[in-house]
């Protein structure tokens, strides 16, 4: 009996692609879906009905997109949520997007042929009606990103707010050229960091420059290349706002190789409140995220939609705090 891996082979597109096919999935080229209908015919292709019931039935597993695993950020909060459905019998399965649209689109056309029964998105670069789109009426909840949405279930930091707090903090402190760092500035939390940072500079009167952002770092190696190239010459800046606590790190050792005092000379305030910020002499000032509390109000509403119950389109905001140290 043929098989569709038979098919694909014959017809020169993915296993996918066939699936698609079969199901009267709508995004498929007109040249794929003649080319897989003849190979169909070739075989004498016979669609299992058991196999596309089980199909159909609850997989217990839940996607979880995230853009790299290495992420100082993303690598806890998966492993916080893996734990956390672990628990109600649900086993999570990670995909890379890799800051890809592309890989975004092959995630869910895994939910919409019954692969898994949710996708958990901690990161997107698209908007809500192309998601819904991709996904149909599967379910799909937002974690960390603050995507505005009216579909959709979000559970995010103020991420506005945290750094407007923190920023407006440093500049009443007397630092008056300050830098904001990001570390993949086109996602919607970046872009509310950065107008958090622009707008406690204009509540204060204070001039804010495109000049001032910078973004791609994230990690301790990134911070110590930033902080190279900011302290190797006159530095002309007195403080940071940087977008993870790893990247901090980095910036403060840099900072003490080339003779910067910290927080004298210059201020740093990472992001997370990671434990690595008290390893650190002098310990890293940072912005409190909530993701205990995010994670298990997720989890609840995840399964609460599984189980087919009615409720509004649910929006969570945490607020984040600074922690005061020694940077």
């Amino acid at each position: 009996m043929a098989t569709i891996l038979d098919i694909a082979r014959l017809s020169g597109v993915s296993k996918s692609t066939v699936s698609r096919v079969i199901n009267n999935h709508p995004h498929v080229s007109e040249d794929s879906r003649t080319r897989v209908m003849e190979a169909i015919e070739k075989l004498s292709f016979v669609r299992n009905a058991r196999g596309v019931h089980l199909r159909t039935q609850s997989t217990k597993t839940i996607g979880v997109t995230i853009p790299v695993l290495d992420h100082p950020y993303f690598s806890p909060l998966v492993g916080m949520i893996a734990a956390k459905c672990r628990k109600v019998g649900y086993k999570i399965v990670i995909f890379q997007t890799f800051y890809s649209i592309d890989e975004e689109y092959e995630i869910y056309e895994k939910l919409t042929e019954n692969e898994l029964d949710a996708v958990i998105i901690t990161h997107t670069l698209l908007g809500e009606e192309e998601i819904k789109q991709r996904v149909r009426d599967k379910v799909v909840l937002i974690c960390n990103e603050p995507l505005q949405t009216r579909h959709l279930d979000v559970f995010s930091l103020d991420e506005r707010d945290a750094v407007y707090s923190s920023t407006q903090y440093l500049l009443k402190e007397g630092r008056n050229h300050l830098l904001f760092c990001a570390d993949e500035e086109r996602t919607p939390l970046q872009q509310q960091r950065w107008e958090g940072f622009k707008q406690a500079h204009l509540d204060l009167n204070k001039t804010c420059t495109i000049q001032q952002k910078i973004s791609g770092y994230s990690t301790i190696e990134e911070g110590l290349l930033l902080g190279d190239e900011i302290f190797s010459g006159h530095c002309n800046h007195d403080g940071i706002l940087t977008g993870s606590d790893f990247m901090a790190a980095g910036l403060l050792s840099s900072a003490k190789k080339h003779g910067v005092s910290v927080p004298k000379e210059f201020s740093i305030i990472g992001f997370d409140n990671h434990p690595i910020c008290l390893t650190t002499f002098p310990a890293l000032s940072s912005i409190q995220n909530q993701t205990e509390f995010m994670v298990n109000d997720l989890v609840t509403c995840l399964l609460d939609r599984l189980g087919g119950k009615e409720f509004p389109i649910t929006r969570k905001v945490y607020k984040g705090d600074l922690v005061i140290r020694g940077t």
